[in-house]
């Protein structure tokens, strides 16, 4: 009878634990469903914009002005840009509301899945927080926080971990190479809002590509949508 009754209590603990785990993923489910809602209805305007300016490129291509306006510079050569390009929403500023950030899509190679522009909803409407290309390009990571990967040219290349903060972003932690009058590399690293480390200081080159590849494996690129299917 012992025995019955034991085995009847844990199968009603593994009933009980299934149904939380189940009810769980269901809260997470509706909370990410809410939230893409609310952020396709509260930049509804700017990502009809485009959703549509995708249609013309694949017919006569996109104006000088148009690219300028929506941030698509460099990108609008790419083909079959509906296919290409996705969109997000992350509440980068901790603040409740998503900002919504816009995206070069590369399923096979996440580095090349790069934001072109990132927008923000305030009281006055829709505002462009920032702009991205191939050699100033910005990552959404796993923590919300924006990888920055920027190049001077050969002898100047700088990777960032950023922050937003009052519509702005600052930087959090960022890494330099750059080459000395000697021709040798600099490898450089600082921590934004250490006392002991708010200049760059010199690091190995072994330490500098290893949190480089730390930084890189942070990037977030799931959860974006084909700007075809958004239903405008």
């Amino acid at each position: 009878m012992k025995r019955l009754i034991s085995f009847a209590l844990v199968v009603m603990m593994i009933g009980l634990l299934a149904g939380c785990s189940c009810g769980e993923k269901k809260s997470e489910q509706e909370t990410t469903t809410i939230a893409w809602v609310k952020g396709e209805s509260l930049f509804h305007e700017t990502l009809r914009g485009y959703a549509s300016l995708c249609q013309i490129n694949n017919k006569k291509g996109i104006k000088a002005k148009q690219k300028l306006t929506t941030g698509f510079g460099e990108v609008a050569k790419e083909k079959n840009l509906n296919k290409r390009i996705g969109y997000t929403f992350a509440d980068l500023n901790g603040d409740g509301t998503e900002e919504l950030l816009v995206s070069l899509v590369d399923m096979k190679d996440k580095l090349n899945n790069y934001i072109i522009a990132a927008y923000q909803y305030t009281g006055d409407g829709v505002k462009r927080l920032l702009e991205g290309w191939s050699k100033n390009a910005y990552y959404l990571m796993k923590d919300k926080l924006i990888l920055n990967q920027a190049s001077g040219g050969e002898d100047d290349a700088e990777i960032s971990k950023l922050h937003m903060r009052d519509g702005g972003f600052e930087y959090v932690s960022t890494l330099a190479m750059k080459y000395n009058k000697k021709g040798k590399i600099n490898y450089l690293y600082a921590e934004v809002g250490k006392p002991e480390n708010t200049k760059q200081f010199q690091v190995s080159k072994k330490f500098w590509q290893d949190k480089c590849k730390e930084w890189e494996d942070q990037v977030d690129v799931n959860n974006v949508k084909l700007i075809k299917d958004f239903k405008h």
